[in-house]
């Protein structure tokens, strides 16, 4: 019992400390990457505003379904890395600039803006990302974290699903 006790009271005191240091942590981040692709940006375009067909090639989401228009722009519910989120698009600019906004919903919320840009005969694609993570435990999480993990392996998929449609 008494073993039993300081485990718990262990376990209790390292919640406690994460979650004083995500309070210490901003809830609001910003991340970025920028890639040169082959193709130009009107096949590029075509795939990435492709929404239905993402989870055919960018394997970390599960499935995409089109909701009921959010303030009059589109909207789209998503399954990824076990959560449900709705994407709103906010703005869509052909073939330039896509902003997807991630309503909050629990955990995290947020924008990925998608800008293509001519580059020779290929595209130069910037990712970026602005995000709210408003637990603590959470923002305390993200200390081990990558936050450009998700956009690397979104254009690295992106990547090799436009080499196999050449």
């Amino acid at each position: 019992m008494k073993w039993a006790l300081i485990i718990v009271g262990a376990l209790v005191a390292l919640a406690a400390i994460a979650f004083m240091v995500g309070a210490l942590r901003p809830a609001d981040h910003a991340a970025s990457i920028t890639v040169r692709l082959a193709q130009p940006d009107s096949v590029v375009w075509a795939t990435v505003s492709d929404f239905p067909k993402v989870p055919e090639w960018f394997k970390e989401v599960e499935s995409v379904e089109r909701v009921a228009d959010v303030d009059g722009q589109p909207a789209w519910r998503e399954k990824y890395g076990g959560f449900t989120v709705t994407n709103v698009v906010r703005v869509w600019n052909p073939p330039r600039k896509i902003v997807r906004e991630i309503l909050p919903s629990g955990s995290f919320s947020g924008t990925w803006t998608i800008e293509l840009a001519p580059d020779g005969a290929g595209t130069t694609l910037t990712i970026t990302e602005h995000g709210h993570v408003g637990n603590p435990l959470f923002r305390a999480m993200m200390m081990f974290g990558d936050n450009e993990k998700t956009m690397r392996a979104y254009a690295a998929a992106l990547e090799k699903r436009l080499k196999a449609e050449s």
